[in-house]
């Protein structure tokens, strides 16, 4: 018996040495294979994960675009060959000749460009798109390239009709799904003059809407809607006093701290040599041909 207690101690006591060498386990709420937040920030420090290595990696950067929007962003079509063109293109093209990287382009509607770029489709927007303070919740924004003037866009038989704000009452307006002209236009025209706001994803869908009469004026950015009239016959600009909106910006993804910089470096670089305003011209004469 005495044998028996000696061994059955010696055994509890084996037992007890083994549990104290076991490693700390991480909490439950945290699996093993995820890094900390503190570590994470460590690693990006340190170059390890950093997007731009990995942009550098793979050859190429993506451009996410809404290619409708004259002389921003359009489709040259000349027989098979079409092409995306203008300005915000041009600007992708200097970001990654810059990095050294080809450029990819992913063009879609404007209103899933944010989502799409939140989920890694693309690595950044260029969309003449304004640096709102919604958009800004929920993505990181460049320094601005430039500014538009908001204009409505009518049949040129209909352009003395509209002198004000108000004189859009209970007029149909149609706005580009997601922009900022459709933000305004529901808190301003449809609250206060009373007009009737209607979207759409896509500007040349919504300029032939506004030529079959579905629409009587478009609410847009300034030297789009200047280009739509040149483009087309039978439409005219309007200015009916409506602030200008907010700068374009080229949008990143949420935290990618260093790809703001770099594209930040480029497009203060364009503005210095006044690059920006060469394309918009540049572009602007093309649309003309």
């Amino acid at each position: 018996m005495k044998k028996i207690l000696i061994t059955c101690l010696m055994l509890a006591l084996l037992l007890v040495g083994c549990s104290s060498d076991k490693p700390e386990e991480k909490p439950a709420d945290q699996p093993a294979n995820q890094n900390t937040a503190e570590e994470q920030s460590a690693e990006e420090t340190s170059g390890e994960g950093s997007v731009i290595e990995k942009i550098k990696s793979d050859g190429y950067i993506t451009l996410g675009t809404s290619a409708e929007y004259p002389p921003y962003e359009w489709h040259d079509i000349e027989g098979t060959k079409d092409e995306i063109i203008g300005v915000d293109i041009e600007i992708a093209k200097a970001v990654a000749e810059d990095l050294g990287v080809e450029l990819k382009i992913k063009d879609m509607q404007f209103d899933g460009l944010l989502t799409a770029l939140d989920v890694g489709e693309m690595d950044f927007v260029i969309a003449g798109m304004a640096a709102t303070e919604e958009r800004k919740a929920s993505v990181d924004f460049s320094n601005p390239y430039t500014s538009q003037e908001q204009l409505i866009l009518v049949l040129t038989e209909n352009a003395d009709k509209y002198k004000s704000a108000e004189d859009l009452e209970g007029v149909t307006i149609g706005t580009q799904l997601g922009s900022t002209q459709e933000a305004y236009a529901r808190d301003v025209f449809e609250k206060e003059n009373g007009a009737i706001v209607n979207s759409m994803p896509d500007n040349n869908n919504m300029v032939m809407e506004l030529k079959n009469g579905t629409y009587d004026v478009i609410f847009m950015s300034g030297i789009p809607a200047e280009k739509y009239a040149e483009m087309q016959e039978g439409l005219s600009v309007v200015d009916i006093g409506a602030p200008p909106e907010d700068a374009y910006s080229i949008a990143i993804k949420k935290g990618n701290t260093e790809l703001v910089e770099a594209i930040n470096k480029v497009v203060d670089k364009l503005i210095e040599e006044d690059q920006i305003k060469t394309w918009e011209k540049e572009f602007m004469e093309l649309t003309d041909k």
